[in-house]
């Protein structure tokens, strides 16, 4: 007889305010945008950028290593958190909002 699929879920990191986000559980691609918390906190500085920003940029701005930053994207990226634009040599990120996390789950940003 096989196993019903169940899906994992984690609870809502303290750093992401119960009284912007309802959800008590995380599904593990939710988990991925806000379980480290400078993650998260680069999910917010992308929600407040219009036109989106360089790595440099939010490296800049968060005071993290580039590779830390790389690597954080990387990860929203394989989520469908953000989206990425090349500009010439300059790669421009941007949050996608109608991602499942921000839409569904109402993830703030």
């Amino acid at each position: 007889m096989a196993k019903a699929k169940t899906e994992k879920t984690y609870q809502r990191p303290e750093w992401v305010k119960p009284s912007t986000m309802s959800e008590e559980e995380l599904c593990s691609d939710c988990f991925k945008v806000v379980g480290v918390k400078s993650r998260y906190q680069l999910v917010c500085l992308l929600g407040k950028q219009k036109t989106g920003a360089t790595v440099s940029t939010l490296t800049s701005a968060l005071g993290l290593r580039q590779p830390t930053i790389s690597h954080h994207l990387s990860i929203l990226k394989s989520v469908d958190a953000v989206t990425v634009e090349q500009d010439g040599r300059e790669h421009i990120y941007r949050l996608n909002r109608n991602a499942h996390c921000f839409d569904e789950c109402q993830i703030p940003f």
